[in-house]
């Protein structure tokens, strides 16, 4: 039973390590293709969410 979980686990650990890759794949491709504009859009856009600052 305990060698099933450890599978099981393993199996786990190589889909999340895919998708983290993937994920990067996707992020560094919109860097290469989009460059600076893609960031200082996301900034402002965090910043948006953030709301006014205090002070």
């Amino acid at each position: 039973m305990e060698g099933n979980r450890s599978i099981q686990r393993s199996d786990e650990q190589q889909n999340l390590y895919k998708a983290l890759v993937e994920a990067y794949e996707a992020n560094k491709t919109i860097l290469d293709t989009y460059g600076e504009s893609t960031i200082l859009k996301r900034r402002r856009e965090d910043d948006d969410q953030e709301g006014p600052s205090a002070g």
